[in-house]
């Protein structure tokens, strides 16, 4: 069971999918602890307000509550984490005003870990998609993902490697 009280969400939701990939000069099982770590999420995903483990220790089946705030409004949004493969995979869900999966897939290359992120979103909560329809959600968020990424990359490289840091486009890797 996930977030949004489906077994599959990426076969039942239909929203817009957005992603971008993560070169850092770092081994991949550094940014997969720092991705684990919810409650680090603050600090460098900067519409994350506050994250809250509700139940389980990092790993499948951890439930965190997540409150996010974009364009002054103030949401919160559930998340299980329904897959963890050590240094490799991060699968998640989302449930609440905002509804979808996301996943992270990390693959060790020269000198580094490309990691690519991909998320669909739909919006719930009828006031939210009245407003997303009249904005550039996807520009947006896209935009967000890209710097929240390279916050990250920042955040787990030395300062030998934070120049060498890079965020671009998803790069399909599975």
């Amino acid at each position: 069971m996930n977030a949004t009280g489906d077994r599959n969400p990426r076969g039942l939701l239909e929203g817009f999918r957005l992603g971008a990939s993560l070169f850092v000069p770092a081994p991949a099982a550094r940014l997969y602890e720092a991705l684990l770590d919810v409650g680090s999420f603050p600090r460098w995903v900067p519409v994350v307000r506050r994250v809250e483990v509700l139940e389980g220790p990092p790993g499948p089946g951890m439930v965190s509550e997540w409150e996010v705030s974009l364009l002054g409004i103030r949401k919160k949004v559930l998340s299980v984490l329904e897959t963890a493969e050590n240094s490799t995979l991060l699968r998640w869900s989302y449930g609440g005003p905002v509804l979808g999966w996301g996943e992270c897939v990390l693959q060790d290359r020269g000198g580094g870990t490309l990691a690519s992120f991909s998320t669909e979103l739909r919006v719930a909560e009828p006031v939210l998609e009245k407003l997303t329809r009249r904005l550039p959600v996807y520009s947006l968020a896209t935009s967000q993902l890209r710097r929240s990424l390279a916050h990250l990359g920042q955040m787990v490289c030395d300062e030998a490697g934070s120049n060498q840091v890079l965020v671009g486009p998803l790069v399909e890797s599975r």
